[in-house]
């Protein structure tokens, strides 16, 4: 079954768009204040949009225009207007506030900080429904025929920070290879492409190798001020050992992988990783492989969830009156086991599917639009 709406999602031309948005005519700039009061559509449709927009991570693109063309499909609604440009910038973006310029869902490759919700809230983006669609994790890669060697949040952060603690101060960082970095490694020039900020994929990989590589550093540790040990932790090299691929980041960072000289890591996440396993090597990190199994199990740490965030002001009301029609339907196809269980799209795709008992929670959230809180 899944393999058939697989085939069909690659035979169908591509339904959703990545185009500026077009100015319409709107019948209300204010959603209606019982927006999202039910959970099943209603059958009017009086909206100011007429077709979802989805803002948010482009590690994601490949589920969010599957399920798009599902919606189509199913629903026969219009293809959502694709903005995928970056987590970071895309939670941003939908946390702006509510009414038809702004965007109704937003894909991420990791989950809403405290103080981003915090900013929609302040913006009166209030009601919002978070679902889980599965795991990705992030893959250290080295071009086919270069070494494979174990590497370690540790090792990282003492390869790319910016600044290091010697002698209870802090200079800037003058490693040169792996070995100088621990003497297990290969004697290598340290080279490491990563995506740039505003990427979902660098936000986890700030948190699970840098941050995680200067845990228990003493002249950390004596810092008082939590952001300031955070900006230590993740401040990276600009001396020319780092090299940071913007969004859309994927093709990009293969290329310059192929290109690098001998040695050369990149960082990418699950989707990237599939689409070129005939070119990379994935290292293991802290000695795990990262399988599919190991992911599932976080036995492999650099596992992160994928998450989609709607909006609930901007669904229809008993009445149909609302911002735009679809944001149900897109909650009914994203969580559908085709789409999210194992051998389904998102196998097919690179990622990992969420456990079954963890994929009936989400599909309860999604019909009883579960109130997200942190």
């Amino acid at each position: 079954m899944a393999f058939g709406i697989l085939a069909w999602l690659i035979a169908a031309p591509a339904m959703a768009q990545q185009a500026p948005r077009a100015a319409t005519p709107a019948p209300f700039t204010t959603p209606p204040p019982d927006a999202g009061t039910m959970a099943a559509p209603p059958q009017a449709k009086i909206t100011a949009r007429d077709a979802l927009l989805i803002t948010g991570s482009s590690t994601m693109r490949s589920y969010i225009e599957a399920a798009s063309k599902l919606l189509v499909r199913d629903y026969h609604l219009p293809p959502p207007t694709l903005e995928l440009w970056g987590t970071t910038a895309g939670i941003k973006d939908f946390c702006d506030g509510v009414g038809p310029a702004y965007p109704d869902i937003l894909a991420a490759s990791r989950r809403m900080h405290k103080d981003e919700l915090d900013e929609c809230v302040a913006n009166d983006v209030r009601d919002i429904v978070e679902i889980k669609v599965g795991l990705t994790a992030l893959y250290v890669v080295t071009k086919k025929g270069n070494p494979v060697f174990n590497v370690t949040p540790r090792m990282f952060y003492h390869a790319l920070a910016a600044l290091l603690p010697e002698k209870g101060e802090f200079d800037h960082n003058k490693k040169t290879t792996w070995r100088q970095v621990d003497k297990s490694a290969p004697d290598l020039p340290i080279r490491v492409l990563v995506p740039a900020q505003g990427s979902g994929t660098h936000d986890s990989f700030a948190a699970l190798f840098m941050e995680a590589g200067c845990r228990r550093v003493k002249e950390i540790d004596a810092i008082y001020a939590a952001p300031e040990r955070v900006q230590l932790c993740t401040t990276l090299r600009t001396d020319g050992v780092v090299t940071e691929i913007p969004e859309p980041y994927g093709d990009e960072i293969i290329k310059r992988l192929l290109a690098s000289p001998p040695g050369t890591l990149a960082v990418i996440a699950g989707d990237v990783h599939d689409k070129s396993r005939d070119k990379a090597d994935p290292l293991p990190v802290a000695g795990i492989e990262p399988t599919d199994q190991a992911i599932a199990r976080f036995d492999y740490e650099m596992a992160t969830f994928m998450y989609i965030y709607f909006k609930r002001a901007h669904m229809r009301n008993r009445s149909g009156v609302g911002v735009v029609a679809g944001i149900r339907e897109f909650m009914a196809e994203v969580t559908r086991e085709e789409m999210m269980g194992e051998g389904g799209v998102i196998d097919e795709l690179g990622f990992v599917p969420l456990r079954k008992s963890a994929r009936e929670e989400q599909r309860k959230r999604a019909r009883t639009l579960q109130r997200f809180e942190r």
